[in-house]
């Protein structure tokens, strides 16, 4: 997994994702699916810089984060005091006391680029959960987005936040068609008088996945889809798994 988002790529990421996101809505969509579930113990991978966080601590969810990059943690530490927080990688780690519900947000399994790391992944989920408990996830759909990218070489996404003008411009490059690997780069300017200012240089190694994918990696590793949700997000489209933690045979 690559080292994700330092101090000064953590900052920037928390300014645009203001603009990217409607974190109202995007509380909303999870806590519907874990209300549906009656869950009241939520882990989330990929907890960023807390504004998940946020909206859960203040509706009184039992919540704990999980992220793999410690800068995204204090920023998600100063924004909500009272939350536990937890530096760690969704391919192993050991939480205290079982949940009821583990979330995977923003496309974080992206970073999942080999069989291993996603069978190692939702046998740590497994682990961490109560019986009968749920995962919810979200994948960037090959099918969809590899024709995209195909035939859009720059990707742009544009963003203000508290006065600073900030843009991203984005490169796709396909490295292994059989597994669906992807190199993203980016650069990140911010905007002023008309004029760009380099401010920092963003790379990724990651995979993308198509539907049948991800249905026998969950029945392999003993998970039963209960809901699949096709869902546009504001860059990519997505699928969104809900699935049940089944008994080992």
């Amino acid at each position: 997994m690559a080292t994700l988002y330092n101090e000064k790529m953590a900052a920037i990421y928390d300014a645009m994702y203001q603009t990217f996101v409607d974190y109202d809505e995007e509380y909303t969509f999870y806590n519907n699916l874990l209300a549906a579930n009656n869950c009241k113990t939520v882990l989330e991978i990929g907890s960023g810089t807390g504004n998940l966080a946020k909206r859960f601590s203040a509706h009184q969810m039992d919540y704990i984060g999980l992220d793999y990059s410690k800068s995204m943690i204090k920023i998600a530490q100063e924004r909500n005091t009272t939350c536990p927080f937890i530096h760690g990688d969704m391919r192993d780690f050991n939480l205290d006391k079982k949940v009821d519900a583990i979330i995977i947000t923003g496309r974080s399994t992206s970073y999942l680029t080999t069989n291993d790391d996603i069978n190692e992944t939702l046998n740590c989920l497994w682990n961490n959960l109560k019986k009968e408990a749920i995962i919810i996830f979200d994948f960037i759909d090959a099918n969809r987005f590899i024709p995209f990218i195909t035939h859009n070489k720059a990707i742009i996404h544009q963003a203000q936040y508290e006065n600073v003008n900030y843009l991203r411009e984005s490169n796709w490059e396909t490295t292994d068609m059989e597994n669906f690997m992807l190199e993203w780069n980016a650069k990140y300017y911010t905007i002023q008088n008309d004029e760009k200012e380099l401010i920092s240089n963003d790379f990724s190694t990651v995979r993308v996945f198509t539907l049948n994918e991800i249905q026998l990696f969950l029945y392999l590793n003993n998970f039963e889809i209960t809901q699949t949700i096709d869902r546009k997000t504001y860059a990519y489209d997505t699928y969104v798994i809900v699935a049940k933690k089944k008994a080992k045979p």
